[in-house]
């Protein structure tokens, strides 16, 4: 099947609009662990929250204690309620005492996506 077959395929369906995010933090030596586990917990939490499509945590390998974290939503009010969640709040404090000072996170809405592989 080609690329361009693909994109009509049946097989692969195509989903409305949705949220992407990418977000990125790091920690120092002596903070990195305590934020590893902490981004774990968090992962684990949000994937079970409805609306939820994808949430991953990476660490860049050229820069332990540096973290990238991918998110897909369902929509923009879905995304909202994660972040109004206490659980969410509070980790966002706990970030603070781990001198997390370059979290930044980036939102955009995708107007389609389509599977091609997979």
């Amino acid at each position: 099947m080609s690329p361009q077959s693909m994109l009509t395929s049946p097989q692969h369906p195509r989903r409305t609009t949705m949220v992407i995010s990418h977000g990125t933090l790091s920690a120092s030596a002596e903070h990195a662990a305590h934020l590893r586990q902490l981004l774990v917990h968090i992962a684990q939490a949000t994937r079970q929250e409805d609306g939820c499509l994808l949430y991953l945590v990476s660490e860049d390998l050229s820069q332990p204690g540096h973290f990238l974290i991918t998110e897909h939503w369902d929509n923009l009010g879905a995304m909202h309620t994660h972040l109004a969640l206490p659980g969410v709040t509070q980790a966002i404090d706990a970030l603070k005492h781990l001198n997390v000072t370059d979290l930044k996170i980036t939102a955009y809405e995708a107007g389609e996506a389509i599977n091609i592989m997979g």
